[in-house]
């Protein structure tokens, strides 16, 4: 008789998620791309569905949140916590993340520009 496998539930996926998320930031320049080529924040970009700037009180970048995921688990990357913050159904998750990508830098560009 085979082992039957215990299917993840919805938190547990929450984690998995949120938590690959976080890796793949921090190991920013090490990960390379299906054609080999180094990875960068521009094609990470690529995948993020919305931006939410966080300014100062003059309008100035402070940090921003991307949602990455969203329509079963909503998950953010939050550069001023450095956090990734998955919410599904009343789960809750957050991890940590160290930006080896230049995430915030480019950011900071990209509002400026705005």
């Amino acid at each position: 008789m085979s082992a039957l496998r215990k299917s993840e539930t919805c938190e547990e996926q929450l984690r998995r998620n949120c938590k690959n998320i976080a890796e793949e930031i921090t190991a920013g320049k090490e990960i390379k791309t299906k054609e080999g080529d180094d990875f960068t924040v521009d094609l990470w970009m690529e995948g993020v569905y919305s931006k939410e700037w966080i300014t100062h009180e003059d309008h100035s970048y402070k940090a921003a949140r991307l949602l990455v995921a969203g329509g079963g688990p909503n998950i953010w990357v939050n550069l001023q916590t450095n956090t990734v913050d998955g919410y599904w159904g009343c789960d809750k998750y957050s991890h940590g993340f160290v930006d080896n990508i230049g995430l915030d830098d480019y950011l900071e560009e990209m509002h400026e520009i705005q």
